[in-house]
């Protein structure tokens, strides 16, 4: 049974904030519908070409020397292999990881097979502990991902004998003043949840508010998709939060239908 299928329904009547970028919220949004709810886009990040594109260019330069294609996000996937196949196909012999399913998912939508990714998670730490990645003495390897990233990837496969290199295939830029605004106008209607998946859309729309918006997001579920996640909204003392398996669609989808709905059903004689 589908996810659809066996929710229809189950969010009939709520309004769920959906912060994901603009590109990337259909489907989200779809399921949310189907189950009856009302999804509101108010996408918190922006993605951009990178601001250099050096390191895109010296990767498709010397891509025949790696051994090793790691891809951080679907952005990343995206926006990389884009930029490879304006010159290029990717090689046969490269290992070709992928951070989670979904990324996994951007990569084969170019024709090509991811070989190591978590099977849940979805995160450098599970990444990382595959047993493909245990021993990468002098692998050559390149890390597609996005402007300031994480380091813990990179500095591990170090640690671990490989010779890393960082690709910068996007830039992640805060909401535009009028997306802002939206941001804003949303928090005053009756929202029952707003969907967060990076700790930097978080951060992004925290810096949207006034102390008037800041207050109805602390009175407002979060559902976000990663413990780091939660951790930075405690930081924000945002505690009325759950956090869902991993940022997927699905998963997201599933931790608002479960909360919500046995929330409705909490009330009931």
């Amino acid at each position: 049974m589908s996810v659809c299928a066996s929710s229809t329904g189950k969010l009939e009547g709520r309004r769920i904030m959906v912060t994901r970028p603009a590109h990337q919220a259909d489907n989200f949004c779809k399921l949310l519908a189907e189950a009856g709810a009302t999804a509101l886009r108010c996408p918190a990040m922006r993605i951009a070409a990178p601001a250099d594109r050096a390191s895109l260019e010296r990767l498709v330069e010397q891509l025949d020397s790696f051994d090793f294609l790691m891809f951080n996000s679907p952005n990343a996937a995206h926006h990389g292999i884009a930029f490879i196949h304006a010159h290029r196909d990717i090689p046969g012999h490269l290992t070709l990881g992928a951070i989670g399913a979904k990324t996994a998912q951007a990569v084969a939508a170019w024709g090509y097979t991811v070989d190591v990714t978590p099977p849940v998670n979805f995160d450098s730490e599970t990444f990382l502990q595959q047993p493909s990645v245990a021993n990468m003495q002098g692998k050559r390897v390149a890390i597609l991902r996005g402007q300031d990233g994480r380091m813990l990837l990179g500095e591990t496969l170090r640690q671990r004998g490989a010779l890393v290199e960082f690709i910068e295939t996007y830039r992640r830029l805060p909401p535009t003043p009028a997306e802002a605004e939206q941001i804003r106008q949303a928090l005053h209607q009756n929202l029952d949840a707003i969907a967060v998946t990076s700790s930097e859309t978080l951060t992004n729309l925290i810096n949207c508010l006034d102390s008037q918006g800041l207050e109805r997001l602390s009175e407002t579920l979060l559902v976000v998709g990663h413990p780091r996640i939660a951790a930075a909204a405690h930081n924000q003392d945002l505690k009325l939060l759950v956090t869902a398996a991993d940022p997927s669609d699905n998963a997201m989808f599933a931790t608002l239908c479960d909360h919500l709905h046995n929330d409705s059903n909490s009330d009931q004689p």
